[in-house]
């Protein structure tokens, strides 16, 4: 099963070869999969903050045209490895909560901390770096990542938990506009994330599970029953239009993405 012109080198930015990763084959899980070399590797690679901005700007002209559907309880109801939104406090899957209700709903401190992989966060061949501090090596910081998600895997949320929506994401390469992988993500006041990953080219959609660290304010997850890929971002990074991702493999490496937040399309008239 091949990937894209984009997979996941050896080092960072050489795209030397190694285990690659397609944002949009069938059957397979955004960022894992053998993949052919690419300009991203393993690691961080710093983006201007202004080119991420032109990439998000160009994906949501384009993603009308390219025939997203409406999402919604109804949708995912169709689904039986879905996880069907309930109880929740918005009146769409596509809102785009501020940092502030976020902070008071989860009870976070009042600043946000965000994640700028490859700028504040630096991951290289054997150390991770955050604000220019030592975070351990990159398997460790993986390790961190993957005892995220697990904890909300292993916390099922009671039946009438509330759930804010962060948003419909498309991942996507760094240097990508269309997307076939989708993320529907929300989480509840314990910092407990759910929501759908969905392949639209397979029309696969499958749960997705994971939790968010209060105090480090990073937000991390898997797919279905998956413990690998683990997909990590700063909580408050997602209450923005453009999202920067870490894809932790299950060795421990650490391949750089970007999730763009998919405007909400005209919802179907009812029959």
């Amino acid at each position: 099963m091949g990937g894209p012109n984009s997979g996941i080198g050896v080092l960072p930015g050489a795209g030397a070869g190694g285990v690659g990763g397609p944002a949009s084959g069938i059957g397979v899980r955004p960022g894992p999969g053998v993949g052919a070399p690419g300009p991203y590797g393993v690691g961080t690679r710093h983006t201007p903050a202004a080119d991420v901005a032109a990439q998000g700007a160009a994906f949501r002209g384009g993603a009308y045209a390219y025939g997203y559907r409406y999402y919604s309880p109804q949708v995912y109801a169709g689904y039986p490895n879905a996880w069907v939104p309930s109880n929740i406090v918005s009146s769409s899957l596509y809102s785009q909560p501020g940092y502030s209700s976020l902070a008071t709903g989860l009870g976070l401190a009042t600043q946000p901390t965000p994640y700028d992989y490859g700028g504040n966060v630096v991951i290289q061949p054997n150390a991770v770096y955050i604000n220019g501090d030592s975070a351990g090596t990159p398997q460790q910081y993986a390790s961190q990542a993957s005892e995220i998600a697990s904890a909300g895997q292993a916390a099922p949320p009671a039946e009438d938990t509330k759930w804010l929506p962060l948003g419909i994401f498309a991942v996507v390469e760094q240097n990508q506009t269309t997307s076939d992988d989708l993320f529907e993500l929300a989480v509840d006041k314990a910092g407990i994330i759910r929501g759908n990953y969905h392949n639209v080219k397979s029309d696969q959609v499958e749960a997705i599970s994971g939790s968010v660290d209060k105090k480090s304010q990073r937000a991390a997850w898997t797919i279905g029953s998956d413990k690998a890929p683990v997909y990590e971002s700063g909580i408050s990074n997602l209450t923005n239009d453009e999202v920067p991702l870490l894809v932790h493999s299950a060795d421990g490496q650490s391949h750089q993405m970007l999730l763009l937040r998919v405007p909400q399309p005209e919802q179907p008239a009812s029959k």
